[in-house]
């Protein structure tokens, strides 16, 4: 009799394990629904910077490449990246959903309901590096989270791309001004070309140029997400679909080396165009490019970036 208790009593609480299971092994990203990373393979991104200004992929004030155009060039098989979100490229985060066809969303007021607990917050501190070549390809960082803990970068912990890029001027230190009749240096042409435009995936990719400690996150495609919350925080993030109006109050000259500045490249986890169903995989010959300017102010202009620190 005692016998027949405990074996009623263990049958449902191995069933109760047993579910357990199963929820945890159906537990997936809460962005990319039925994908859980994309490969971005023959991806380029090009720096171009207007008259008067000189771009490099290193800072090294002799070096013979200082002219109008940087690059940073995928040599190697596919980055394979998961959605992430961030409202200043210092704090990240990523989700988790209960399952595989839950989406979440940060509103003004909360996390979404679908979500395994809550955001999760990224550690910026591992990185697979490919170093800069000069007149070649800029330092190119790609970020991740370690998830068989070999210490490692794998295919499939990636969340998202940095590059270093550097900037002087072509002759005399320039000092750039808000103020009308001054001139401000601006971040313009930001476009996305190549397989991009095709699939609502591609619309939650996003371009951030960080420079003098200001984040200008561009949204470049059509149709993507105006305004978002993003993480623990409900930090509100609205892209910039215009120019990026800069802070910088100083370029070095051309006897000098070049100040930096970075781009980073991810995709928006709370776009609502990264929660559907109908999604790529692979984005192939993916070139993203923009223009660093110094454009005379008609009037007083105000910087639109967001400061990098945490929220």
């Amino acid at each position: 009799m005692a016998k027949n208790n405990i074996k009623r009593k263990l049958v449902p609480a191995i069933a109760m394990l047993a579910c357990s299971a199963v929820m945890l092994s159906t537990a997936t990203y809460a962005w990319f629904t039925m994908n859980k990373e994309v490969s971005v393979t023959n991806m380029q991104v090009k720096a171009k910077a207007d008259q008067g200004l000189l771009i490099n992929e290193v800072a090294t004030a002799t070096d013979p490449n200082w002219d109008e155009e940087a690059t940073a060039n995928q040599t190697t098989g596919g980055i394979q990246l998961h959605a992430t979100s961030t409202a200043n490229t210092n704090s990240w985060f990523y989700a988790y959903s209960k399952k595989a066809n839950d989406a979440a969303a940060a509103t003004a007021s909360a996390n979404s309901a679908n979500l395994s607990g809550t955001y999760n917050s990224l550690t910026a501190t591992e990185y697979e590096a490919q170093a800069a070549s000069a007149g070649t390809n800029a330092l190119t960082q790609v970020y991740y989270r370690d998830i068989d803990g070999d210490s490692a970068y794998d295919e499939g912990e990636g969340y998202y791309v940095k590059y270093t890029y550097y900037l002087k001027s072509s002759s005399d230190a320039l000092t750039p001004s808000l103020a009308a009749n001054g001139e401000s240096l601006q971040i313009k042409e930001v476009t996305v070309t190549g397989n991009s435009g095709s699939a609502a995936l591609d619309k939650s990719i996003r371009v951030a140029v960080v420079i003098n400690n200001k984040a200008y996150i561009f949204a470049p495609l059509n149709d993507a997400a105006g305004t978002y919350y993003v993480g623990t925080g409900h930090t509100v993030t609205t892209p910039l679909t215009g120019n990026g109006i800069t802070n910088v109050t100083s370029i070095p000259s051309v006897t000098t080396s070049g100040t930096p500045f970075y781009v980073y490249l991810y995709f928006e986890g709370e776009d609502a165009n990264c929660k559907t169903n109908n999604i790529t995989s692979t984005l192939d010959d993916l070139t993203v490019s923009f223009k660093l300017a110094m454009v005379e102010n008609a009037a007083d202009v105000t910087c639109n970036g967001v400061t990098v620190s945490s929220t």
